[in-house]
């Protein structure tokens, strides 16, 4: 296994800095942080705008592009961890939910008149993103690839969702939202078996890593009801955020049907 001093800063992987204790991470909201959120919003800006009425060629050239960005990033980190950490690849396996969106995001491009994407665009991959960004691994330092590829990756996240919203393929209805809520169950449950099996977390449900939020979660839950009511707290969180959109959604759509009334 590759050791902290014959691999570069740039690469040093999150366990390695867990294990050997180097505190070289950042604060949440930190200024580095802060740019990076400015940025995102910046980008979302310009692809809502330009593509509210692009062709449906531009349209279709932005959704395979955003497609391979995102294959191209996942897959490069699995090799860089696989050359430098092949002991640690196995938790690198991409089967949380933010991964699955850099598959389905593929099928988006090749198959964009489906229907159930959507749904699960705007409820579960769009705010995967954005709780990506906003709650961030703390452990990396900002000139990491490791904090690099989050930001980007969930960042695209958002930004393709923003371009939905705009060129109006999403639209919240009531039945996308539990049917986003039985794709999460149904892919947790396995998944949280092979966390307990493997020692793993690819879905935060057996540790909350080292993301502020889920750790605020486990803080809350587990002195009360330990690990099952640290899930019970991310379902229901889940749950409220997914109402949120659709009421936010709602009431968006209404104010618009008045004004162009």
């Amino acid at each position: 296994m590759s050791t902290l001093n014959n691999v570069p800063k740039f690469f040093w992987i999150k366990d390695f800095i867990v294990e050997k204790g180097v505190n070289i991470g950042h604060n949440l909201f930190s200024l580095g942080h802060i740019i990076w959120l400015l940025v995102i919003t910046y980008i979302c800006i310009l692809v809502y705008r330009k593509y509210k009425k692009a062709s449906k060629k531009d349209i279709d050239k932005f959704r395979k592009t955003c497609a391979l960005i995102l294959f191209i990033l996942e897959y490069v980190k699995l090799i860089i961890v696989a050359l430098m950490y092949p002991k640690l690849i196995d938790s690198y396996i991409p089967i949380h939910l933010c991964s699955f969106a850099g598959f389905f995001i593929i099928f988006d491009a090749l198959w964009p008149n489906n229907k159930l994407i959507n749904s699960w665009w705007l409820y579960i991959f769009f705010p995967c993103g954005l709780l990506g960004v906003l709650s961030p691994s703390t452990t990396y330092p900002w000139c990491n690839f490791f904090a690099i590829h989050e930001f980007l990756f969930h960042g695209l996240l958002i930004v393709y969702g923003i371009f939905k919203m705009a060129i109006g393929e999403v639209e919240a209805t009531y039945s996308g939202l539990w049917k986003s809520s039985l794709f999460i169950a149904i892919v947790m449950i396995p998944i949280y078996y092979i966390d307990v099996i493997f020692d793993k977390g690819y879905m935060l449900l057996t540790t909350p890593a080292d993301f502020p939020l889920t750790i605020l979660f486990w803080n809350i839950a587990t002195p009360i009801l330990g690990q099952i009511g640290y899930i019970a707290l991310l379902l229901l969180m889940g749950l409220i955020l997914f109402h949120t959109i659709y009421f936010i959604s709602i009431l968006k759509r209404k104010v618009k049907k008045k004004v162009s009334n």
